[in-house]
């Protein structure tokens, strides 16, 4: 893995990784894997609360490096290695035990979009350009795309962009339920910041919690089995976790709580 391709820094209980090819648009290679590999580890480690995702120099992510992938083509071994690699790194994003937070400016395609569909928050500015697009080279998604389009949106919608290839704002991409929140490129910032600190100030163990029943809910799954769960969840943290008596303590005595996770 080339260093700095991915730049990693912990801040607290938030970890910011960073796609650091500007001059690629921040294309995936496998350096760019690697270093998704090793935020995912530092998230898991330190127990942060929140992972922020995005790309250096006004982009998110282009996709995958097509450079790369045409020394892959034809070489199924190797091809399989790289697209396993990210489509784990996608599965970690989602079932992560932390706030996946992805940042959307310039574009996020193909590979891109199969990153930021997989974190559980995205904020973009309304001029992001966001799609699956991999049809425009001939080619078709590998680590998540047809699975988490056809879950997010509409059929119509996920078809529309699955088969032309097209990109939506993230205006648009907003009012389909794409991503989050979409904001003026001027606002993305703030947004973003004022969203992290809120997230950072939740308890751990609840948002961790929270993401185990949102993963057992699954949209499969019959209602009263995903209920079951979810009392079996809500039952395992209220006997776990200090936090709990901390939030009610705090209530009872009107004050901010102090959360320990």
């Amino acid at each position: 893995m080339s260093p700095g391709e991915v730049v990693v820094t912990v801040d607290g209980p938030v970890v910011r990784a960073t796609i650091d090819r500007p001059g690629a648009r921040n294309a995936i290679n496998e350096g760019v894997v690697g270093g998704l590999e090793a935020a995912l580890d530092t998230a898991e480690a330190s127990r942060a609360k929140v992972l922020v995702l995005r790309g250096a120099g006004g982009t998110f992510c282009a996709g995958a490096d097509l450079k790369l992938v045409q020394t892959l083509a034809g070489d199924r071994h190797r091809m399989t290695g790289y697209v396993t690699r990210l489509g784990n790194v996608t599965e970690r994003l989602e079932s992560g035990p932390f706030v996946s937070l992805a940042v959307v400016e310039g574009f996020a395609l193909a590979g891109g979009c199969e990153l930021l569909m997989a974190c559980d928050l995205a904020v973009a500015s309304t001029e992001a350009r966001i799609g699956d697009r991999h049809l425009e080279f001939g080619l078709a998604p590998g680590a998540g795309g047809s699975v988490r389009l056809v879950r997010a949106l509409p059929k119509a919608q996920a078809r529309y962009l699955l088969l032309t290839g097209e990109a939506v704002t993230g205006a648009q991409a907003a009012a389909w339920g794409l991503v989050t929140l979409a904001v003026p490129p001027a606002e993305l910032e703030a947004t973003t910041e004022g969203l992290v600190g809120r997230l950072a100030s939740r308890s751990g163990d609840a948002l961790r919690a929270v993401k185990r029943m949102v993963a057992a809910a699954g949209p499969e799954r019959p209602v009263g089995e995903a209920m079951a769960a979810e009392r079996e969840i809500f039952l395992d943290f209220m006997d776990a976790s200090g936090d709990v008596k901390e939030g009610l303590a705090a209530f009872a005595e009107g004050r901010p709580p102090r959360f320990e996770s």
